[in-house]
């Protein structure tokens, strides 16, 4: 029996977070966990990281042809089974599948993507009822997979993102260098011990970056009074669609010394920034999982999120949920939690317990146990 297993790994190489990293920590970690299974990852652009389990590819990601492209590609390698880590499968007959899906928010608020993004996603309508599994990152997003698709519930596996803890960790450290590096506006502000307000992802209207934005502008006045101090706002994440008019109000915050905006950062620097941050935020309109809250958590930072999602699921008492979607409401939230630092330490212990067991190991050998139930149905 082909016991072959390669897994789409195309967007390794135009990113480093989200679905990327996803595919990243499965091809480096699922072959820890194989017994007579071989593990594989499609690469267009090489990673050195993956070197030894890549294959090459020329079908760029979210091409209009690539269900069929990226299929012949694939059909060459004769695979026993493909994991599509990016919603979309290709057209393979006779290889056994497995989808990953990360969020409907597509389907539950269209205006939130781009046309071109929401016709490519909506393929899933078509391809995912013929995936031998289909893997959804929270409970929540299991839900509207059927809520939206006709799937049998049974075809579904929940197995939640990770984090690395070798990584992303409440350790003792100075992490001012790291972050000056950086950026140097950032060791300032942490020998200054301004409070940092951190919020960590793309920028695209679901993530509701303009609720912070008119927070520390509009409310400014409010937030330093209740907070007793000025907080900074740090955006870490790199520009997405429909993110112009975020962009050019970030950039006017960003002159008035209330915001510092991160476009490119690796998890070092990025679990440096965690550690350091008062609060982490979320006002996400969506979100199938939520990884920067786990991060957050397992770094001894509470989180605010919104109460949408599969948010309240992951942080629940570990920290707070908002909601509320007006920007006032946020810029009070935030002021009285900066203010307590009593309660954000209970929290934080909680975020560190909770986070603990839901590490990229565990997703690894989770989803191997699907290939291998796969292979050997």
């Amino acid at each position: 029996m082909n016991r072959l297993v390669l897994i789409d790994g195309r967007l390794i190489g135009y990113r480093y977070g989200g679905i990327a990293s996803y595919a990243r920590q499965l091809a480096t970690r699922s072959p820890a966990f194989a017994r007579n299974e071989c593990v594989r990852v499609a690469v267009r652009r090489n990673d050195l990281s993956l070197l030894d389990r890549s294959v090459r590819v020329f079908t760029p990601p979210h091409h209009r042809l690539e269900r069929y492209a990226f299929g012949a590609e694939v059909m060459a390698h004769r695979p026993g089974l493909l994991h599509s880590v990016d919603y979309v499968q290709p057209v393979t007959p006779g290889v056994k599948s497995v989808a990953t899906v990360h969020d409907l928010a597509f389907l539950d608020n269209p205006s939130l993507v781009t046309p071109e993004s929401f016709n490519y996603y909506s393929q899933i309508e078509q391809t995912l009822p013929s995936a031998d599994r289909v893997i959804a990152v929270s409970t929540w997003t299991r839900d509207r997979l059927l809520y939206h698709l006709d799937l049998d519930s049974e075809m579904i596996d929940v197995v939640p993102n990770g984090y690395d803890p070798d990584i992303f960790g409440p350790y003792e450290r100075d992490d001012t260098d790291a972050l000056f590096r950086l950026h140097p506006d950032l060791s300032g502000v942490i020998r200054s011990e301004r409070p940092i307000i951190l919020a960590v992802g793309t920028i695209e209207p679901r993530k509701r970056y303009s609720i912070l934005l008119s927070g520390f502008s509009d409310h400014w006045t409010e937030l330093e009074r209740l907070s007793g101090t000025s907080p900074i706002l740090v955006i870490a994440g790199q520009p997405g669609w429909l993110a112009d008019d975020t962009v050019s109000t970030l950039r006017l915050l960003q002159r008035s010394g209330r915001a510092i905006w991160l476009r490119d950062i690796r998890d070092r620097e990025l679990a440096a920034l965690y550690r350091q941050a008062t609060l982490h935020v979320m006002p996400s309109a969506d979100e199938g999982f939520g990884l920067p809250a786990l991060e957050a958590m397992a770094s001894g930072t509470p989180s605010l999120v919104a109460n949408v999602g599969a948010l309240p699921e992951l942080v629940g008492d570990c920290g707070f949920i908002e909601d509320s979607d007006q920007p006032v409401s946020w810029a009070e939230k935030i002021g009285r939690i900066v203010a307590d630092p009593e309660i954000r330490d209970r929290r934080a212990q909680r975020g560190i317990e909770r986070a603990t067991p839901l590490t990229w190991q565990e997703t690894a050998r989770a989803t191997m146990e699907i290939y291998r139930k796969v292979l050997d149905d």
